[in-house]
């Protein structure tokens, strides 16, 4: 019996001692999890679902609807109806008094009568359809500017969400840039580990002197330093992703890093021309211009005389003294002198209809420019990666060469050290010329105004 008591005791205190230590096991494991891989195209699909900016923007676009449908429904007749009703505390009265007539048969007497000249209590009801037969192309022009409005909203629409899709590559390709920096400076890390380690054994047989050894320890301490600040750079650059796409800014994102690096296969002329043709600011531009075209024809239209057509109908209370009534109508209504009001208000919009025209010109300038930049900025990083591939080799050979002149001391710390900075600096020029690379040619799709991929062979 005792015994038995024995074992149950020693399996509880084996319980509270190893449970705990499994919990814990499992929470590290669960906070190890690897997030899967997020790739440039989900990142797109989900910023263009759920950014907040772009939301707002769509209502932009059914808000220009909404008033174009406003706008049309001024073709059509009105229904209207307005009633009203009057009491009268003292109204007038008239007293008629008797009167007699002799006749033959006897004389006639009508009796003494008091008659109101109005009704204590009246209401009128009166029903009108009224429908516009001219309005000196009021109507159309009101309406032509609202189509406008939809189309002009629609276009800037697309223009930020072309302006959307860039800013969310831009941040992808910098988290991909802060993700391969961070692996290079855990990497360089490593290297300077390994070579003090190698310093040490070296210092322990008298080999190297003191000040070789305290200046490995010296660069590892900086690079541990450079892991530290390339990590906090990684999440920096996973929350401003996160805030584009609407997510919270603290989840990880694990992004694709093998993107192919292909040379452009159209000239410049090519770019600016397909700019000219789809950029959405510059439908925009023209539709400004269409949109100062009408109100120059609305502001015009004021000349011109207002003629409808209403059908009305009255319908009187019992006590009114008048009958019921229907009436069909056609008024005018034409304001002959104002002073020169309208001339002014129709050489206004002639102004901005000139400054319209202008300022499409000028986009048009501005949009040439962009390609060019854009394309000028992916044939320089395009030349730049190649150039560095290069010393990206030769850094790695020249720290190879040098280990092994350390391990045959005939080289120092220093030299080493330089090597492996050398390899380092190499490899980050190599990836921020890669990201640079992919940034500029995001930026040339948005200068363009469509993916370059549908336009290459």
């Amino acid at each position: 019996m005792i015994r038995r008591k024995g074992i149950v005791l020693a399996v509880i205190l084996f319980a509270i001692i190893l449970l705990p230590g499994l919990g814990a096991a499992k929470e590290t494991q669960k906070s190890k999890v690897v997030p899967r891989v997020l790739t440039l195209r989900e990142c797109i699909e989900m910023g263009l679902k759920q950014n907040l900016n772009l939301k707002a923007f769509r209502y932009n676009i059914e808000r220009a609807e909404n008033l174009a449908k406003a706008a049309h429904a001024d073709f059509f007749p009105k229904l209207r109806m307005q009633g009203t009703y009057r009491w009268i505390a003292n109204p007038v009265e008239i007293t008629i008094p008797s009167i007699t007539i002799h006749t033959p048969f006897g004389p006639l007497t009508s009796p003494e009568k008091t008659v109101s000249q109005s009704a204590r209590n009246s209401g009128i009801w009166t029903t009108s359809v009224v429908q516009p037969l001219f309005t000196g192309g009021a109507l159309t022009e009101q309406y032509t500017l609202a189509k406008l409005e939809t189309k002009r909203e629609t276009s800037d629409f697309e223009n930020t969400r072309q302006a959307l899709v860039e800013a969310i590559k831009a941040a992808y390709f910098e988290l991909v840039k802060a993700q391969k920096v961070y692996h290079i400076a855990v990497k360089y890390a490593e290297q300077l580990e390994e070579h003090l380690r190698t310093a040490k054994a070296f210092l322990d047989e008298s080999i190297i002197p003191l000040n070789d050894y305290l200046q490995s320890k010296v660069t590892l301490s900086n690079a541990r330093l450079n892991v530290i600040k390339a990590k906090n750079g990684r999440k920096i650059a996973q929350s401003y992703l996160n805030l584009l796409l609407n997510r919270d800014i603290n989840l990880s994102i694990r992004p694709e890093t093998d993107f192919p690096i292909t040379p452009l296969s159209h000239s410049l002329e090519f770019y600016q021309t397909l700019a000219l043709r789809s950029r959405p600011d510059l439908e925009s531009a023209k539709t400004r211009v269409a949109e100062a075209r009408a109100a120059v024809r609305l502001a015009k239209s004021r000349y011109y005389p207002q003629v409808a057509l209403s059908v009305n109908y009255r319908d009187l209370s019992d006590e009114s003294l008048e009958n019921d009534s229907a009436s069909v109508m056609v008024t005018a209504n034409w304001s002959i002198f104002e002073w020169n009001k309208r001339k002014w208000e129709v050489g206004a919009q002639r102004a901005r209809l000139e400054q319209a025209i202008i300022m499409e010109s000028q986009r048009k300038q501005e949009i040439l420019n962009e390609v060019k930049t854009a394309w000028l900025n992916v044939l320089e990083s395009y030349r730049r990666i190649q150039t560095i591939k290069d010393s990206v080799e030769q850094a790695r050979e020249n720290l190879r060469i040098n280990k092994l002149r350390y391990q045959e001391q005939v080289a120092t710390s220093t030299d080493v050290i330089d090597a492996q900075t050398l390899q380092l600096r190499t490899e980050v020029n190599l990836t921020i010329a890669k990201i640079d690379y992919l940034k500029a040619l995001a930026a040339l799709e948005k200068a363009v105004g469509k993916p370059l991929k549908e336009d290459r062979p």
